[in-house]
């Protein structure tokens, strides 16, 4: 026994030694840090001031929040909203003697010295209590190679001393739960009860405030999306805790540990039914700020920090019905797009072409219509699964204030951000309204007779364009020729109206550059995005008047202080009331009993809508715009690639491809009473408006019917300036031209 004495006096001694020299070296940093050796620490008059960052919340037009802009996810809430099972939840896993101490926890310290140092136990916990925990959140901790844990220690006590003496245990505990980061970029418990579970803190129930607790000891390790078993398992850890120490009894215990885990995980940043709006929704409100901090205010506004709240002009119903619509449609046709030979000779093509890339397989997560799911793949199964794929958007306007009420950029932000909405594709025949109201401005009018027939245009390149259907002959009425989309009426049309005034319209609405030498223009052949084709539909929709869209109504600062609001200016009158009444009872036939009809007959719609199909050469891009005098909408699907499409317009039309998806949403808006009302009322149209088309659709050539119509009555294109043309004189001479053109051509044949 004396031996052992002997030979345990120097192992005492060297731990004297070592723990004196640790005080040393401790007590050294701990002048430095105070001195500002590593920085400068806040004092008290600081502290009192502390502002934490808030994110900004944006809202739909129904008070529904659609997402945050943030550096750090933190949506603050008082304490009277957390719940008592989160707080005692949080204080028995956390920090048991928070009520008792002054910032700093001996009995912890001791045990970490204790157990984690001299025994090695690494489930022993740190020593940190939650003031010390909330000093590294707010102030983080600076890098200084072997030195930043102790350096970082020291200047987390110092501070929470500090904090002790400045606030109350309730406003530490508060200003902790506000702040504490609980995994990606969540931060404070209101974020992570939204985030997890897709609800306010307060309503959350004694295991889900388990979980969140549970997760704080390692983001990662125990993020229930990613480690479901860890995270139980470490909930039900907490659950015990409470049990022990008298927060809940050992029956609720038992009940609650059996519970799954039940989550609703909501990634605000990355998905939700309006990442694609949000995106357009910052960039603009950035914008404003930026307009309102040159303003020389005292504030400037911070956009990801300051905790703001923008209202759109978003409904979140509209919105979600548009979702749907559009994944009930495109996940019917998505297959079908893939047993289509066309695309059978593509892939194999594509296979051959990114043979480097078709590697090892392995698991990937992938986005399909039937949601996210993880697949053994190559890389370039990954790429041709994306570039196979149909996408679609979805925009649409009130027509008489511009509020932009729905807005579908894509399939899925998170994998696919590019934005359809401002994509230019082809408008097709959604571009011909465009010529048509330019014609009737122009003197034209519904009854106005066109040619339909066949011809090549040898001054463009033989150029010879045919209808969709192939049909050809006789003269089509300036309506049914809408209504059908006939493409050899159009083009008659095209040349009889001349380019001039046609670009002189769509300049009035904003429209880029029109092609001049290109008649192919009349069918289509011109790039559009949703944002600026939808412009005559909805300007159309109020009778001629044309309002510029807009997507922010007010941004309010964190006191509720507005710091802006949109102005409401009143629509530019574009074009004459009867015009617009004339062509919306056109597109109301399209909708009646023209290529649109499927509205009616297919999907039953029975609202008093107008609107135009379009599809593009090859069957690459198909649109369908409709509009009431309530709501203007705009529907494109395709692929990314136009090399991908389908091989029929039995799939790949407009009428079959993007129609069905407003006949899905206008369904739903119909069932509901408040939408149907607020949206789709009747048209109110000029008496004459449905009168003037009061002709039939086709009818066969007549020269002598021809030669007494151009005389006496038949309408004609009148420039809008007094000139030869317009005289009784210049009428005549067209008319012989027009005879001595027939003439030859008859020769020709």
């Amino acid at each position: 026994m004396k031996k052992r004495r002997k030979k345990s006096k120097p192992v005492v001694r060297w731990l004297l030694w070592l723990a004196a020299a640790g005080l040393a070296f401790a007590g050294m940093l701990t002048l430095i840090t105070l001195m500002g050796g590593f920085g400068p620490l806040p004092r008290h008059d600081e502290l009192r001031n502390l502002r934490d960052e808030r994110a900004t919340l944006v809202y739909s037009s129904d008070g529904k929040m659609i997402g945050k802009i943030f550096a750090r996810n933190r949506t603050p809430v008082s304490l009277d909203e957390v719940p008592s099972h989160l707080i005692d939840a949080l204080i028995v896993t956390e920090d048991l003697r928070f009520f008792s101490h002054n910032g700093i926890d001996n009995r912890s310290l001791l045990r970490v010295l204790v157990k984690s140092i001299l025994m090695g136990n690494r489930e022993a916990g740190g020593g940190s209590t939650l003031t010390q925990q909330l000093a590294k959140n707010l102030y983080g901790r600076p890098r200084l190679g072997f030195l930043t844990v102790p350096v970082a220690k020291i200047r987390e006590a110092i501070l929470a001393i500090r904090m002790e003496e400045v606030y109350t245990k309730e406003e530490i505990l508060s200003l902790y739960l506000n702040t504490v980061p609980f995994g990606e970029d969540v931060y404070g418990v209101e974020a992570a009860a939204n985030r997890y579970f897709n609800k306010p803190v307060k309503e959350l129930g004694a295991e889900e405030s388990a979980l969140l607790v549970g997760i704080l000891k390692a983001n990662t390790y125990y993020h229930p999306r990613l480690h479901p078993e860890r995270s139980r398992d470490r909930r039900n850890l907490v659950l015990e805790l409470m049990r022990q120490h008298g927060k809940i009894d050992s029956t609720e215990a038992v009940r609650l540990q059996k519970l799954p885990l039940k989550l609703d995980y909501s990634n605000f940043r990355l998905e939700g039914p309006a990442q694609y709006f949000l995106f357009q929704v910052e960039k603009q409100a950035r914008e404003i700020l930026s307009r309102q901090n040159n303003l020389g205010q005292e504030w400037r506004w911070d956009i990801e920090k300051d905790g703001l709240k923008i209202m759109t002009t978003l409904d979140l119903r509209l919105q979600e019905m548009a979702l749907r619509s559009v994944r009930e449609h495109l996940s019917v046709m998505q297959p079908l797009l893939e047993k289509d030979r066309h695309i059978r000779k593509i892939k194999n093509d594509f296979y051959r072409g990114h043979s480097e890339q078709n590697g090892e397989k392995r698991l990937r997560e992938i986005w399909t219509w039937e949601g996210t799911k993880v697949d053994s793949m190559s890389v370039v199964d990954s790429l041709w699964h994306y570039y196979a794929m149909l996408h679609a958007g979805v925009y649409a306007v009130e027509p008489f204030t511009g509020k932009v009420r729905i807005w579908v950029g894509g399939n899925h932000f998170r994998y696919l951000p590019y934005d359809l909405i401002r994509a230019r594709r082809p408008a097709a025949s959604a571009f011909k309204p465009y010529l048509y109201t330019a014609a009737l401005e122009n003197g034209f009018n519904p009854c106005y007779y066109l040619d339909n027939e066949s011809r090549i245009y040898p001054e463009y390149d033989d150029w010879e364009p045919d209808n969709y259907d192939g049909t050809e002959g006789g003269e089509a009425a300036l309506w049914y020729a809408l209504a059908h989309s006939l493409n050899l009426p159009t083009v008659d049309l095209y040349f009889r109206l001349g380019f001039d005034p046609l670009e002189y319209f769509c300049l009035r609405f904003g429209l880029p550059p029109l092609p001049r030498e290109k008649p192919a223009l009349a069918l289509g052949a011109y790039d559009l995005s949703l944002t600026e084709a939808i412009r005559l539909y909805a300007c159309l929709g109020a009778g001629g008047q044309l309002s510029e869209p807009y997507m922010i109504e007010r941004i309010t600062g964190p006191e509720g202080q507005v710091l802006y609001e949109h102005e409401r200016e009143e629509p530019a009158r574009v074009m004459r009331e009867e015009i617009a009444g004339q062509m919306t009872a056109m597109l109301r036939r399209v909708v009646n009993e023209g290529t649109a009809v499927p509205m009616r007959t297919a999907w039953g719609v029975q609202a008093d809508v107008a609107g135009k199909t379009g599809t593009s050469q090859e069957y690459s891009d198909a649109w369908f715009f409709w509009y009431s005098s309530g709501l203007a909408g705009g529907i494109w699907v395709g692929a990314r690639d136009p090399e991908v499409h389908f091989s029929t317009g039995g799939y790949g039309s407009g009428t079959a491809l993007a129609l069905p998806v407003a006949g899905r949403l206008l369904n739903r808006m119909e069932a509901r009473r408040d939408l149907s009302t607020a949206y789709l009322p009747p048209f109110d149209l000029p008496f004459f408006s449905e009168w003037s088309m009061e002709c039939e659709g086709i009818r066969e050539k007549d020269a002598f019917r021809d030669i007494w119509e151009e005389i006496f009555g038949r309408p004609r294109h009148r420039p809008a300036r007094d000139t030869l043309e317009d005289s009784r004189e210049g009428r005549l001479r067209d008319l012989i031209r027009e005879l001595f053109r027939r003439r030859d051509a008859e020769r020709e044949e």
